[in-house]
């Protein structure tokens, strides 16, 4: 059987240091990690696959978040440059696969020593680069770990937990890591298919974090309409071209990549998510805004928006000073929770304001009189009830004019934020279906 966890006493001072240190950064950094389904981990040794494409960041946080020491099988070349911190102190296990004997030797031999004193393996399930060996690299660290696995436990079968991961695009957002129940294999199955029973169990194994169907349909037909309003641009953009665009679809390689990247990297098409739904919330906004406009700048005579530019301009300085001889008359209301206006108009709460402002007023001019003179003082006293009364004058007109006359600015405004956001969303998406029409094919298990 299986011995039970023995790895937190034997793990090296270096690893506590270090994986104390990322817990600390992670902290300060804002960039917190929860783990989902940990109580699902055995208290014995255990195979973590993890179902996306390695990533250094992603090993280094795994080790932060779980309590219990991991060991990280990942390509030598996603390791490159930081192999000396990551051998000495995390651990980590580069590969090459097992063309590269010695190499490999030693891995296998760290990895059975580490199932063997009840430890955790975990494996990527494709590497990150885009040279073509996605499969046999797969194979090389899920194999490496089977092996382990059948050389410490030769009549166990492994014990292996699906481990899916949701890292939103905001660094300062939560990520989430939910571990799996362990996958079903056959007893009776030959040994020698052992690698081929893993792989097909976990090729069964439900994308947690991915979009439900319909949230992923309609994310394709936004898709579909965005990149056939990009193309319509870009023909009207060019003389002599009368093309509609009413005919195309979203092409199969597209429809098919976003399938498979909902079911490796669901956060990508979260950020798509929201870049279109920010689009359509800006033009709305941006319609609704050019229509207010329309409307209620008819209802203002030539003579009026001049008197109301005029006035937002130069009464600009008045009302900021008033707002600022006014601003401890403000902060007093709002603590008695007399700020705000009444729902029915009642003689207390009018005498209570009046009260605090003729207060506030006396306490003011006291002031400039004790530091300025009597003269200022009496200059000072008249300007306070003037001031005040151009304040609710100005809040009139900001509510009344000002806004009205600046309403087509806010549409443009917010038709500019909607063609950023689709900019952002046909980058973000560019990237998504170049990366996988040059990169690795995904394994199996996503």
């Amino acid at each position: 059987m299986p011995q039970q966890a023995g790895t937190e006493r034997n793990t090296t001072a270096s690893y506590r240091l270090i994986r104390s240190g990322l817990r600390a950064w992670l902290t300060l950094s804002r960039r917190s990690v929860r783990v989902l389904g940990a109580d699902r981990l055995p208290d014995s040794a255990a195979i973590l696959y993890v179902c996306h494409s390695a990533d250094f960041d992603d090993a280094v946080m795994l080790v932060a978040a779980f309590e219990r020491p991991i060991v990280c099988v990942i390509g030598r070349a996603e390791m490159a440059g930081q192999q000396s911190m990551i051998e000495s102190a995390l651990g980590m296990i580069a590969i090459n696969g097992p063309a590269d004997a010695p190499v490999w030797h030693d891995a296998l031999r760290s990895c059975t020593g580490v199932l063997s004193a009840g430890g955790l393996v975990l494996v990527f399930s494709e590497p990150s680069d885009s040279s073509g060996q996605a499969g046999r690299e797969l194979d090389a660290a899920l194999k490496l770990a089977c092996e382990a696995w059948t050389s410490a436990f030769p009549a166990q079968l492994p014990v292996v937990l699906p481990v899916h991961r949701f890292r939103p695009e905001a660094r300062t957002e939560e990520t989430l890591v939910h571990v799996g129940d362990p996958v079903r294999l056959d007893a009776d199955e030959d040994p020698a298919l052992l690698l081929q029973q893993v792989k097909a169990a976990l090729g069964e194994v439900h994308a947690v974090f991915a979009l439900d169907a319909a949230l992923l349909n309609r994310l394709m037909q936004d898709v579909e309409r965005d990149l056939r309003h990009r193309l319509q641009q870009r023909w009207s953009a060019r003389p002599g071209r009368t093309r509609t665009t009413d005919g195309f679809r979203l092409s199969p390689f597209a429809a098919e990549t976003l399938r498979r990247v909902n079911r490796t990297e669901p956060e990508s098409l979260v950020a798509l998510s929201e870049l279109s739904h920010a689009e359509r919330e800006a033009r709305r906004e941006s319609a609704l805004a050019r229509l207010r406009a329309e409307i209620e700048i008819k209802q203002l005579s030539t003579v009026q928006r001049v008197l109301g530019w005029a006035e937002s301009l130069v009464g600009f300085p008045i009302a900021l000073y008033a707002a600022v001889n006014h601003l401890l008359t403000a902060i007093l209301l709002l603590v008695c929770g007399l700020l705000k206006r009444d729902a029915q108009p009642q003689l207390g709460p009018w005498v209570a304001r009046g009260v605090i402002l003729l207060g506030c007023y006396a306490g003011q001019v006291a002031l400039v009189n004790h530091f300025l003179g009597r003269a200022a003082a009496g200059y000072y006293a008249v300007t306070l009830p003037v001031s005040g009364a151009y304040l609710l004058r100005y809040a009139w007109l900001i509510q009344r004019r000002t806004r009205v006359l600046l309403a087509g600015t806010r549409s443009a405004m917010l038709q500019t934020r909607a063609d950023r956001s689709r900019a952002r969303f046909f980058e973000k998406l560019d990237a998504i279906l170049e990366s996988e029409s040059t990169g690795p094919r995904p394994a199996p298990g996503n």
